[in-house]
């Protein structure tokens, strides 16, 4: 039994050798794949740690780790990204990928890309070994959200420095045969643990070699600075040297033009000026002009219309700026500038330099660039502002040097001119002044001394007069008749030459020591000194008046004038120049109410009554219009006064129980405006008359003032009374004067062609009083016409007032116009009118004959009389 169990036995334990042997072998052979593994993980470790010493740039030392780790684990896709926590942004410092590389982008906000893979392993400070699964796991969770295109395998490690996660460490695979497990998982984390070492002995090495450089820019200043010394003389002789080309640059250059072109050349030697130019502010401020411009992008260099482009910018502020894109886009945000075609091409970059002198900014000089192959710094839009200063003393200097030189030139060639022109030059300068004086106190047009000269004048004669007062003087105030008319129908060229003759006659009739004056428009005033008496200052005011009154040769036509004058004596040592005006004045307005053409001395008499007129005025101010005045009618009938034909309503004032004649208040009324008021105030009782009298065919007429033709609010006003009280307006007769008329007809047709369509019958009132203008029965609407007393008065002396009536009643009868006198006081007047073809008349021979015929009939009627 035991030999033949022999072989057996041997050959077991030959198995169990030969398994022991195998186990032994297979695990040598794991630990030499171990110890290999080890070894090329050392080995790449080490590579790691030589890359902080070796590495010639960040993107050498990213490309290095990425070699290096694409040897130990499949990383063709793989980023390396660093946080910033000063800006809150993630920097991808290196970022290959097979797929987003494309749309990989150098920097996002971190609050960005937390929601994302990197984001969740920088928010943990763990390894991440994403695969689909754990992926789908964490988005249901919320942890996550996608972010760029999805991989099959996802791993990534934090990069903690200390207790900080300073960025992360990313590998991912796009390929179902390239994945990911926990032992790669552990090999990237330990492996960026040493890429953390080699960054920070990067950045080590960084702040070493800083502080060499610090330590080496020590020794260097230790030993004088030597070598930055050297350098900055250089700049500095560089700078200096531009500077003094050009300052010199003002006088060599033959023009402007060189002298830019130099300019341009010298600045460039400083610092990149490709493209440059100059902008200058135009003379009126309105427009930017570019005496030079290089570009190589942009030609255009036209004058344009000062707006809100950089350059604009740069002038407003007056400092230099620095343009990039961010910057460009937070002046247009904020309104500072507005680019448009005009401001020419974007540039990437652009400097520009305000150009000041006496701390004004006229131009700016500028350098730009359009693309990443040169790139400005901020020390070059130091230097070129610092240039700048010098360009703007030395364009100012060249523009003055050539104003200098042209200026020179003028005085070398004017200068022997001047010197034998310079005794004429005084002499002229001496009649310039004596010019200006005489127009300072003289009329332009008929060069009568002015207000100013006349005062000064009649101060002189007031002097004169204190100290002897034996001596007296007179103050005469003319107004010409008639003026406005001329002025108005043949123009102002007439309205001049018609003024230039009146001075010429006037200064023929005064004597020699008499002074003339205009004080504008038609009035003209006289000093005459030291007469005998006041029969000298009348007999001048006959010869003037005389004078005046003969025709006046205008337009190759006779036109008369004439003058009204106001006469005030000073014989008193007390007298001013305001009251002798004042008297002068007043005195002329009482020769124009008296008939015009005439003169009137002051007196004390006048004087009361300028007195009692400002009263009149103040009483007329305070009247109460309803219980201070009251309505008279006066009748209007056939001339034979036989039968009535209408009434003509007058509005009377009491003051304190006395009556104040129409006639004396209503100059008042339209000279402070009140006579509006009254005229509506009788148009109210003159509708409530016709409402009460019982007589439904009645007509009244009332007087109007040419004020309400002026406004069609005033027309609106009247048509509103009488639609107020229903009266028919073909019962109320509208009476406006001729002569005021005259002044507004333009203005009036209208108004009064409005009132003839609302039904209102219209007269011409005071026809005869001026020039009484046919032409108003033509273009006015009137269907009346009332003849003035004082030309019906004239009919029993004049033959030509008789001749004229006998026309204008043939015209009034072929025109359908009814006429009719005003004044018919006689009989003899009553029959001259009733033979001219006058058909109604009102005065008092009217009122008595219609009276008596009123009796007779009644009577008659009585049986009492036949």
């Amino acid at each position: 039994m035991a030999a033949s169990s022999g072989p057996d036995n041997n050959q077991t334990a030959l198995v169990r050798e030969n398994k022991k042997l195998t186990k032994v072998i297979e695990r040598l052979k794991r630990l030499t794949y171990s110890y290999r593994s080890a070894e090329v993980v050392q080995k790449a470790l080490f590579r790691i740690s030589e890359l902080a010493a070796s590495a010639r740039s960040m993107d050498n030392f990213y490309q290095s780790v990425h070699a290096i780790i694409g040897e130990l684990m499949y990383a063709r896709n793989f980023y390396v990204c660093l946080y910033e926590p000063e800006k809150k942004v993630v920097n991808f410092a290196y970022f290959v990928d097979e797929r987003d590389e494309k749309h990989a982008i150098e920097q996002m906000p971190m609050t960005s890309l937390a929601r994302g893979l990197t984001g969740y392993v920088m928010r943990t400070g763990q390894s991440l070994l994403c695969p689909p699964e754990t992926f789908q796991q964490l988005l249901k969770q919320g942890e996550i959200e996608e972010m760029g295109s999805a991989p099959i395998d996802w791993l990534g490690v934090p990069l903690v420095s200390g207790n900080n996660v300073i960025g992360a460490m990313v590998v991912q695979s796009y390929h179902q045969n390239h994945r990911y497990e926990d032992n790669d998982k552990d090999l990237l984390t330990f492996v960026s643990q040493h890429v953390v070492n080699a960054l920070e002995r990067l950045k080590q090495k960084e702040i070493l070699q800083n502080e060499i450089a610090h330590q080496t820019a020590e020794l260097r200043h230790a030993n004088e600075s030597l070598m930055k010394e050297i350098t900055v003389r250089e700049k500095v002789e560089q700078q200096t040297s531009v500077l003094f080309a050009i300052s010199e640059l003002t006088n060599t250059s033959e023009d402007m033009g060189t002298f830019y072109e130099a300019l341009h050349k010298q600045i460039g030697t400083l610092i990149h000026a490709d493209n440059f130019y100059v902008a200058l502010v135009s003379s009126d401020k309105k427009y930017i002009r570019f005496p030079y411009h290089k570009d190589e992008r942009d030609n255009k260099a036209e004058r344009r219309r000062i707006g809100k482009g950089l350059t604009e910018y740069v002038m407003r502020k007056a400092e230099p700026a620095f343009i990039d894109a961010e910057k460009r886009a937070q002046l247009t945000q904020e309104k500072e500038i507005n680019l448009t075609e005009d401001t020419g091409i974007v540039a990437k970059q652009w400097l520009g330099s305000p150009l000041v002198l006496d701390g004004k900014a006229f131009g700016v000089i500028a350098v730009q660039t359009y693309d990443d192959e040169f790139l400005y710094k901020h020390e070059d839009l130091e230097l070129l502002n610092f240039v700048s200063q010098h360009v703007a003393v030395a364009i100012e200097r060249r523009r003055a040097n050539e104003e200098i030189q042209r200026v020179n030139q003028f005085l070398e060639k004017k200068v022997e001119e001047r010197t034998e022109e310079l005794v004429s030059e005084i002499e002229r300068r001496k009649k310039i002044e004596a010019r200006l004086f005489h127009d300072a106190h003289h009329d332009s047009l008929t060069g009568l001394p002015n207000r100013a000269l006349f005062t000064e004048s009649l101060q002189q004669a007031l002097a004169h007069q204190r100290r002897h007062p034996e001596h007296f003087f007179a103050v005469l105030f003319l107004d010409l008749d008639r003026f406005k008319t001329i002025n108005d129908t043949l123009g102002h060229s007439a309205g001049d030459e018609f003024l230039l003759d009146v001075s010429k006659r006037i200064q023929l009739c005064v004597r020699e020591n008499d002074l003339v004056a205009r004080l504008g428009g038609d009035e003209f005033v006289i000093l005459l000194d030291t007469m005998s008496s006041v029969d000298d200052a009348r007999e001048i005011a006959k010869r003037i008046i005389s004078s005046l009154n003969e025709p006046f040769l205008l337009n190759g036509h006779e036109h008369y004038s004439g003058a009204s004058i106001g006469i005030a004596m000073c014989d008193d040592a007390q007298d001013s120049v305001e009251r002798l005006l004042r008297d002068a004045d007043a005195a002329m307005y009482e020769a124009k109410s008296q008939g015009r053409g005439r003169y009137v001395v002051f007196d004390n008499t006048m004087h009361r009554t300028l007195v009692e007129s400002v009263k009149r005025e103040r009483a007329l101010r305070h009247a109460r219009i309803d219980q201070d005045f009251f309505v008279e009618f006066e009748v209007i009938a056939d001339i034979a006064g036989r039968k009535k034909h209408a009434s003509e309503a007058f509005l009377q004032w009491n003051i304190e129980s006395n009556r104040v004649k129409t006639s004396d208040y209503l100059a008042l009324a339209e000279k402070t405006g009140l006579i509006v008021k009254l005229d509506q105030y009788l148009l109210k009782r003159c509708c409530e008359h016709l409402l009460t009298s019982g007589q439904e065919h009645e007509c009244i007429h009332l007087n109007l003032s040419v004020r309400h033709l002026l406004k069609s609010g005033y027309i609106r006003q009247l048509l509103n009374i009488v639609e107020r009280y229903r009266v028919n307006p073909s019962r109320l007769v509208l009476e406006f004067s001729e002569t005021a008329l005259t002044q507004n007809d333009k203005r009036s047709v209208a108004s009064l062609r409005r009132l003839s369509q609302a039904g209102f019958k219209l007269v011409i009132d005071h026809f005869g009083r001026g020039a009484g203008p046919l032409q108003f029965l033509y273009n006015y609407p009137f269907s009346k016409l009332k003849l003035d007393q004082d030309y019906v008065q004239r009919l029993e002396t004049s033959g030509r007032a008789r001749a004229m009536l006998r026309h204008v009643a043939t015209l009034c009868d072929e025109l359908e116009i009814e006429l009719y006198a005003a004044g018919v006081n006689n009989e003899s007047l009553a029959n001259i009118l009733s033979e001219l073809g006058v058909e109604f008349g009102q005065g008092t021979h009217i009122t008595q004959r219609l009276k008596s015929s009123q009796v007779r009939t009644k009577t008659t009627a009585d049986g009492t009389l036949n």
